[in-house]
């Protein structure tokens, strides 16, 4: 299946609910926003409502995370708009670390995943996220992201036993680690087709 191929067939089919998850510095959002202006449908960023929470606290990302570890109520008032959000479509795609698991009746679930090192370079050279701590070298970031990732881990088990991180919770796993935007995005879209495709094949066969 050709990229033109599969961009044509993945805006004619009548339901393509999709939830994004991965790694810190996968490229989530850079993907989900392109996924979105290619397809012509929604975005929904979960990770957005947090940024902004953790904005109105004066607070940074990493002293907000370590909020989330005492105050329970704020996952979990995000986490069930998101779904009660998601029964509104039929074409969507949720960005989100617990997204697969609160959008219910998802046609596609992707993972993006990332290389630790490559991930803190790009963090490294992003300057757009004023809310990110300042970090003195990519190795401070490595180890930042890291405890960011336990962090993460271990909170969405305590919430609702569930393993945020685990790969078999996905239809796709993507790494980004050693392909250029544009090459990822296109090999990607293909795939997401091929997948579409192939469940729809199916679902006419046990019809």
């Amino acid at each position: 299946m050709t990229y033109e191929e599969a961009l044509g067939y993945l805006k004619q089919i009548p339901n393509l609910k999709i939830t994004l998850s991965g790694d810190i510095g996968s490229g989530k959002s850079t993907f989900s926003k392109r996924l979105s202006a290619t397809l012509g449908i929604d975005r929904i960023y979960i990770g957005q409502l947090m940024r902004e929470e953790a904005q109105r606290r004066g607070m940074t990302l990493d002293d907000f995370n370590e909020l989330l570890k005492i105050d329970k109520t704020i996952d979990q008032e995000i986490d069930l708009a998101q779904r009660k959000k998601a029964e509104g479509y039929k074409k969507v795609i949720f960005e989100g670390r617990t997204s697969w698991y609160f959008v219910e009746n998802a046609d596609l679930k992707i993972f993006l995943k990332v290389n630790p090192d490559i991930a803190a370079q790009r963090v490294w050279g992003d300057n757009d996220n004023h809310l990110r701590d300042t970090y003195s070298s990519i190795e401070q970031i490595v180890e930042a992201n890291k405890a960011r990732k336990e962090n993460e881990i271990a909170r969405y088990k305590a919430l609702y036993n569930i393993n945020i991180a685990d790969e078999r919770n996905f239809d796709l796993i993507i790494d980004t680690s050693n392909t250029g935007i544009e090459e990822t995005f296109r090999d990607s879209l293909v795939s997401i087709a091929q997948f579409m495709k192939q469940k729809q094949d199916l679902t006419n066969i046990s019809e």
